[in-house]
């Protein structure tokens, strides 16, 4: 039996939580014997307990912290796994370094995104690049879950070629496929036949591109006054853009909803699903709109657009530009046809190309090819 650890800080909903709890409850038990770590509370934590799958309380600071580093080395010593797979920049440099100090037969780390590089020049983006070269010794496989995070990390020297390999983000179709009434989720009963909701889905990160939105939805709003934008998601910037869906005056228009663990039956009441990020690795969201047959607008950005075709399962605009993004937004919501042939052709892809089973079973095989390596 190969006992498999799984590592990632953060237990809120999200898409590289949702990859890791997909994951331990899909690998092959009668080979896989995989538990989590991660901190004690949140959406992953309680899943992961539905299923059965043991789960490590561990708390990681996202800054460098010598106590952090000695409760992981403590876990792994206890544990001695024989695979440490860790997600994320902070679980993938605690867990790497605490692994220097632990029985770990095998190292790997996936790259749920490489955000860092899109910070611009900093001390902490020639910090971050120094660790991740440096780690780069003691890791036996890299996975990115696109392409664009592997030629931009090979380009930045954090990626050797050698020792990683893209393996894409999948989800569970079926998981999406709503049947249960759904009144009680999406705010549609507000009287009006001529309501449209448009959402989007993310932490409240400038990564998300929010102010763009917003800017956005006032351009939208002024056109169909009774459209709702719905924000789902929560973070440090949640004050700041009430603050400014206020002051563009279309606060009885924008619904912040917080985190949500309902994202199949919010994403089945939207008309329109929106992801205006600055930079993305590859989005499970954009998969699980897909899923619910949704019409896209996105970002033209590394990620998005390794996944949806512009003008054919989705629109691209270019980042950080409200006035084509608003221009978007309105086309689908006035053309009905377009909308319904953007979701089929979306969903036809998600079945097609983005599976779960493909991803854990090319996560399995990588896990063989290291240990057999290391005989």
């Amino acid at each position: 039996m190969v006992t498999v650890l799984m590592m990632i800080d953060d237990a809120a909903v999200g898409g590289g939580q949702q990859h890791v709890l997909w994951l331990a409850e899909r690998l092959d038990r009668q080979r896989f014997q995989v538990t989590v770590a991660c901190e004690d509370q949140g959406y992953l934590v309680d899943e992961l307990r539905k299923k059965g799958i043991t789960v490590y309380p561990l708390s990681m600071s996202n800054y460098l912290s010598l106590v952090s580093l000695w409760r992981c080395v403590r876990l792994l010593r206890r544990v001695a796994p024989s695979v440490l797979h860790t997600h994320g920049g902070t679980a993938g440099f605690v867990g790497r370094v605490a692994s220097l100090f632990a029985p770990v037969k095998a190292i790997i780390h996936t790259y749920h995104g490489i955000h860092y590089l899109h910070y611009g020049l900093s001390i902490r983006k020639i910090l971050y690049t120094w660790m991740d070269r440096l780690l780069l010794n003691w890791t036996d496989r890299l996975i990115c879950v696109a392409q664009n995070d592997f030629d931009l990390g090979l380009r930045s020297g954090v990626i050797n070629p050698s020792k990683s390999v893209v393996i894409r983000n999948g989800i569970d179709v079926q998981h999406y496929n709503v049947t249960r009434r759904l009144s009680d989720v999406g705010n549609r009963d507000t009287g009006s036949s001529n309501l449209k909701i448009v959402g989007t889905i993310g932490r409240l990160h400038v990564q998300k591109g929010h102010a763009y939105l917003l800017e956005a939805a006032k351009l939208v709003v002024e056109k169909f006054p009774t459209t709702v934008f719905q924000i789902i998601g929560d973070g440090e910037l949640r004050q700041s853009l009430e603050q400014r869906s206020r002051t563009l005056g279309i606060e009885n228009n924008v619904q912040f909803l917080g985190t949500r663990p309902d994202v199949p039956e919010l994403l089945a009441h939207m008309d329109v699903f929106v992801l205006p990020s600055l930079w993305e690795g590859m989005p499970i969201v954009i998969l699980e709109a897909m899923a619910v047959r949704k019409p896209i607008v996105a970002s033209d950005v590394d990620g998005v657009s390794e996944i949806v075709i512009n003008k054919r399962d989705g629109i691209l605009v270019p980042p950080r530009n409200p006035k084509e993004l608003a221009q978007a937004i309105s086309l689908i919501l006035t053309d009905r046809g377009l909308a319904e042939c953007l979701g089929q052709r979306g969903f036809d892809k998600v079945v097609s190309q983005f599976d779960i089973e493909t991803t854990v079973s090319r996560t399995q095989e990588l896990y063989d090819s290291v240990l057999e390596g290391q005989g």
